[in-house]
């Protein structure tokens, strides 16, 4: 009985000794910046009370908040994000966890878009003839731009460089919060796309369209007016007037809700990773709470330290979005089973704190391999007819002269110019639907006008004329050198002729088909006849998958009565909805 109660006292005294021990200890933090970043390692110091902090022979089992073990003085952890980390010093059977508050790493969400009012859409400077995205607040507000930032309650930020079919990407920050924009060009119209944060509960974007036409003062619709983006892929947006209408194909690709792929092995008793991402990898944070610099999609890395003991060790991976995996490796085999005698385990568990698994969570979807059977399509030459009306295409119909130059304009991406009329010479154009266009072409010579300084417009283009039209304008001549003169026909009619050269420069790359011994240089050239022109002019021959998807273009927004018999129906679809390639390496 005698011995229990000794054994009961010796025990009892131990841990009296043991608490006494852990009472005593003290913590110190420090935070430091990790180059390149705005990242904080964390460094924790433990001392005992009364004692000296610096005192070099002091030396403690730390677990980092990963819950990795390391002996020493002090020891240190790289935070990434905002949060509470634990560290936890073990004295004998008895441990102590302290923990760090970091703030300032993400930024704070205090303040809700919601509570700050704006206004914005796309306006056209005309003197300039620039793109101008203009933005107003509800009070003064400190707003930046791509260009520069400002008090103010409203910013003009002219975009410059738009070309056709290359959308731009920008941001506008107000009072520090972000809004993101994306702008496409599309001939003579523009796609303004409003880009609201990813919503991480359900891996969804937002979006809303706008629509505009600065050529003149009609009013457009967009359908849809928003959408929910939940992957990469095609997009189509009408834009729509009561007078004529637009497709705006959108190839999206910077979508990444999936986090990177990471497989690992052990490799002369050091793990080993494999890392793989949909888009660019940017670092990793080691179980030894190190920041590791990662480039590119695809990564291997080789961690230095040996593996000691059994347990689980963590790494986070994280990708340029900030797609974050969590990989909890569980070292089982091998090893040494725990840490100390105490068998002090090497995981989260270590720690007496409840929220330090919220540290280490996922963040984005499980990650999967692109489906190789995804078509994507991208535009690479907007549509540049309309129909006579919603029902008609009118393929046989003659083109008129105004309706010739309007299109060389739109094909040869001219900034539009409203006041182009007023330095124009001809004298039967004022008050014409093409004023400017009439202006704005015949001064890139795309179209002459008469001697008694007429341009006559409404006056159907003749055969001949056409031939010379596209021999003429400079931007042409490439693109008639790349195509063979491959057929020789001899015109009956053509010897003599003003245009005779440009007939046969035309007629030999076979932009123009005839089945007679006649070209009738002097009858008018059909609409239908233009498109095929063009469409072959510009090198055009789709893939059955690149027609297939025109033509459901197509048949989602047009429905043209007069066409379906018609020979050149699908080059008459293509001028109505653009041209597309596939994108075969995305």
């Amino acid at each position: 009985m005698k011995k229990i109660t000794v054994l009961f006292i010796i025990i009892l005294i131990i841990s009296s000794a043991n608490m006494c021990y852990a009472a005593n200890l003290r913590g110190k933090f420090t935070e430091s910046e990790v180059s390149g970043t705005n990242f904080k390692e964390i460094t924790f110091t433990p001392y005992y009370r009364n004692s000296d902090e610096d005192d070099e022979e002091n030396s403690y089992y730390i677990y980092l908040p990963s819950g990795y073990m390391v002996e020493g003085k002090s020891a240190s952890y790289v935070a990434d994000r905002n949060g509470t980390y634990p560290f936890t010093v073990y004295s004998g059977s008895t441990k102590k966890t302290f923990i760090h508050e970091v703030k300032d790493i993400e930024p704070k969400e205090e303040n809700s878009k919601k509570s700050i009012y704006t206004d914005f859409k796309l306006i056209y400077d005309y003197e300039k003839k620039q793109i101008v995205f203009n933005m107003k607040t509800d009070k003064q507000r400190a707003i930046t731009s791509p260009k520069g930032s400002s008090i103010t309650n409203e910013i003009n930020y002219y975009i410059d460089n738009l070309k056709n079919n290359e959308p731009l990407d920008f941001t506008i920050r107000v009072d520090g919060e972000t809004f993101n924009f994306k702008v496409l060009r599309s001939g003579e119209f523009y796609l303004l796309v409003y880009i609201s944060p990813v919503n991480y509960n359900d891996y969804s974007t937002i979006v809303e369209y706008f629509g505009y036409n600065f050529t003149n003062n009609e009013t457009y619709s967009v359908y849809p007016a928003k959408d929910i983006y939940e992957d990469n892929g095609n997009r189509t947006v009408l834009v729509k007037s009561d007078k004529s209408q637009h497709i705006f194909n959108i190839y999206i690709s910077d979508i990444d809700y999936r986090r990177p792929s990471v497989d690992y092995g052990l490799s002369d008793d050091s793990i080993s990773l494999i890392i793989e991402d949909d888009f660019e990898l940017d670092y990793i944070i080691t179980y030894d709470g190190k920041y590791v610099k990662l480039n590119g999609n695809e990564a291997e890395y080789d961690h230095p330290e040996e593996i000691e003991y059994n347990g689980e060790y963590i790494f986070t991976i994280v990708d340029k979005k900030g797609n974050r995996t969590v990989e909890n490796l569980v070292i089982k085999s091998r090893r040494r089973l725990t840490t100390t005698r105490y068998r002090h385990a090497i995981n989260l568990d270590v720690h007496d704190y409840k929220y330090t698994e919220e540290l280490f969570e996922n963040k984005g979807l499980k990650y999967s391999k692109p489906d190789d059977n995804l078509r994507l399509f991208e535009n690479i030459l907007p549509a540049y007819m309309n129909g006579k009306n919603a029902e008609q295409f009118s393929p046989n119909a003659p083109i008129t002269r105004a309706e010739m130059v309007t299109i060389f304009c739109r094909l040869n991406d001219l900034p539009y110019d409203n006041s182009a009329h007023l330095k124009t010479k001809f004298t039967d154009i004022d008050g014409h639907w093409a004023k400017d266009y009439i202006s704005m072409g015949s001064n890139k010579k795309y179209v002459s006008g008469y001697k008694d300084k007429t341009f006559k417009p409404d006056n159907y283009v003749t055969r001949a004329e056409f031939c010379q039209m596209l021999t003429k304008i400079s931007a042409y001549k490439s693109l008639l050198n790349a195509i063979p003169a491959s057929s020789n026909i001899n015109f009956l009619d053509i010897n003599g002729h003003w245009a005779e050269k440009d007939i046969i420069k035309i007629t030999s790359r076979n932009l123009i088909l005839n089945k007679s011994e006649n070209f009738y240089p002097n009858k008018a050239m059909t609409r239908g006849e233009v498109v095929y022109a063009i469409n072959t002019l510009y090198g055009f021959n789709p893939t059955y998958l690149e027609l297939a998807y025109a033509n459901s273009l197509y048949n989602k927004y047009y429905n043209f009565k007069d066409i379906d018999n018609y020979e050149y129906y699908n080059h008459i679809i293509i001028s109505v909805v653009g041209m597309y390639r596939e994108i075969v390496d995305y």
